[in-house]
């Protein structure tokens, strides 16, 4: 422009020419504008268009899919009112079962309370019948003892008095008479008897018997004798095994008899054995009853020492006789 306007200035013979000039120029370039601003504007209406009918289209969608989850929530929420309705019904059915087990429960516990005074009682009952028959047992034990133990007191002075009459046979006017006997019994020494027999005119005997144990079996009898020797289990519930324990008796500090039980031989809980010497009237019957085939007698003697050892040599039971004669 600047330049037409000076060459203007320079040619004022042609003005009009290119005034018409300028005229056509901006024609053109409105021209030119126009249809930049048509196309411009085109692309906008199109631009604008496409995103109305995109957001269109996620609108409906986005409606779509609420209306969808709606219906969801809807049916979800119906299924669970029924559902609570369902679990409402069962709570009262599960109650009323509750209500029921709970009155059953406490009816067993009444019972259960019943039937544990009932066996405290029965308990109660059981322990003193127990104890009222372990004092008769041991009382009839205790008297039972003595008695053995006045039988082997007489059996051993009976042998005494047998040895004297046999050594005496020739002596005219022998008479005897028992006068007096006198027993004492210990049972925390664990002395048996202690007996006095006199002879009138002639002789005065005292036998002492003395036993001893370090366990549960002890010597409970040695026949005078020399018949048989009685083992006997005090415990109540336990057995011992007295395979290859061994008996030795020694008689008035001389002879020593000695016997070795037999492997594998259990004495009971609470039993007794007897051992026979050979040929004098036991059967072999184990474990009640042994024979001795070494000998044919366990001897007889005024000192008398009869002594259980196990396996190892320790000395378990002691049974000791002691007889002292003196002249009246």
């Amino acid at each position: 422009m600047l330049l037409q306007c000076v060459f203007v200035r320079a040619n004022p013979i042609s003005n009009h020419a290119l005034f018409v000039l300028i005229l056509v120029s901006f024609a053109n370039y409105r021209i030119d504008i126009k249809d930049e601003y048509d196309y411009i504007a085109k692309q906008g209406k199109q631009d604008m268009e496409s995103w109305y009918k995109l957001k269109v289209s996620e609108v409906q969608g986005t409606a779509n899919r609420a209306a969808m989850e709606s219906n969801y929530q809807r049916e979800e929420v119906k299924r669970m009112r029924d559902n609570i309705g369902d679990l409402r019904g069962k709570l009262g059915d599960l109650e009323n079962k509750n209500a029921l087990l709970e009155k059953e429960v406490q009816n067993l516990n009444y019972q259960l309370n019943d039937d544990q005074r009932q066996y405290e009682m029965a308990l109660n009952d059981r322990d003193a019948t127990l104890r009222r028959m372990r004092e008769e047992c041991q009382t009839l034990v205790a008297e039972l003892q003595a008695l053995l133990d006045t039988k082997q007191m007489l059996d051993a002075e009976i042998a005494i008095y047998r040895k004297m009459l046999e050594g005496e046979e020739s002596r005219v006017g022998l008479r005897q008479m028992v006068e007096q006997v006198v027993k004492t019994h210990s049972l925390q020494q664990q002395e048996d008897t202690d007996s006095t027999r006199s002879v009138r005119g002639e002789v005065s005997t005292k036998t002492t018997f003395q036993r001893s144990a370090k366990g549960n079996v002890t010597i409970a009898e040695c026949d005078p004798n020399g018949k048989f020797i009685t083992l006997e289990n005090t415990h109540r519930t336990k057995d011992e095994n007295l395979g290859e324990h061994k008996l030795k008796r020694k008689l008035d500090k001389g002879r020593e008899i000695v016997y070795t039980i037999p492997a594998n031989t259990v004495l009971k809980a609470g039993r007794t054995m007897k051992i026979y010497a050979r040929d004098q009237g036991g059967i072999h019957n184990p474990p009640d009853s042994l024979v001795f085939d070494g000998e044919n007698t366990w001897g007889i003697g005024a000192n008398v020492v009869t002594s259980l050892y196990n396996k190892e040599g320790e000395e378990r039971a002691t049974h000791t006789q002691k007889t002292i004669q003196t002249g009246i």
